[in-house]
């Protein structure tokens, strides 16, 4: 009986040694796995030190963008012919320097880049903006050819092209009509030439027309004796396109009289596209 009960309690004894066992490894990756995750400080102190590294340096100075303006921003409306200025105004947009100055060089065109002019600019420490402005003047041509696209081209210390600007829309043409006529004669005088000799006298009329027109044409009628005739020589001109003078020469020819009857005052009477007289002129002097 004493036989049989000790193999039993040695089999108990066992078993529950080999339970301790196994329980004891089971805590173990347990306790490793919650050292094994790096801390959360420590992941945001990486992800700052690069930036706060960026912060502190020193960004060089240079021209990020250049804006262009221009007044008027329009022409539509405008007759062509007439007298007009145009500005341009450059906005330079500059990384700062706040220790030093620094001068930007550049070159600006009025004329689409046919043509440009050399300029600078200097920027205070710390300064982000400047501005530049430049202008064209001169009459609005009937071939639209101006005023032309402006801009500028920063040379120094980078290189960057600004968007060209112009005004909007086209003058509009001009009526064709005669502003003036005004008379010339050779010779301007006869003092000195003996009476009888015969001579030619030349008129010649210079015909004004108002700037920015489409031209057309001049009709008129033109006397060499003071008028009498009432200028009834009926002549015609062909103006063209932006033409803003004309000429017109006529003559008279004889024997200076003793009388000093002759050569007489000479003009013209224009009758289209409007009615204009000029002033009658004829040599000085008489013959002797």
């Amino acid at each position: 009986m004493k036989k049989s009960t000790r193999p039993i309690v040695l089999l108990l004894l066992a078993l529950a040694f080999l339970a301790g066992c196994s329980g004891s490894p089971a805590s173990s990756p347990s306790t490793g796995g919650a050292a094994s995750p790096p801390p959360t400080s420590a992941s945001s102190t990486a992800s700052t030190t690069p930036t706060s590294t960026a912060t502190g340096q020193q960004t060089p100075f240079k021209i990020t963008a250049v804006d262009m303006a221009v007044s008027p921003a329009s022409i539509a409306g405008q007759t062509c012919g007439t007298a007009l200025t145009v500005t341009y105004k450059a906005t330079f947009h500059a990384v700062p320097d706040q220790s030093a100055p620094h001068t930007v060089q550049f070159a600006y065109t009025m004329n689409n880049g046919r043509g440009e002019q050399s300029a600078s600019l200097q920027f205070s420490p710390g300064e982000t903006t400047k501005t530049f402005t430049f202008s064209w003047h001169g009459s609005l041509p009937l071939d639209h050819t101006a005023p032309g696209a402006g801009g500028v081209l920063v040379i120094s210390p980078n290189q960057l092209i600004s968007t060209l600007v112009k005004p909007a829309g086209q003058c509009s043409p001009a009526p064709f009509h005669v502003t003036s006529v005004s008379m010339s004669v050779s010779p301007s005088t006869i003092s000195g030439v003996h009476c009888g000799t015969k001579l030619t006298v030349t008129y010649t009329a210079t015909f004004h027309i108002a700037p920015g027109s489409e031209g057309g044409i001049i009709k008129f009628g033109y006397t060499v004796d003071n008028g009498r005739s009432g200028g009834d020589k009926t002549q015609t001109l062909t103006v063209g396109p932006g033409v803003t003078t004309q000429t017109y020469s006529f003559t008279w020819s004889g024997a200076l009289p003793a009388d000093h009857t002759f050569p007489e005052p000479g003009g013209v009477l224009v009758s289209s596209p409007n009615v204009v007289h000029s002033p009658l002129l004829g040599p000085g002097g008489q013959c002797s």
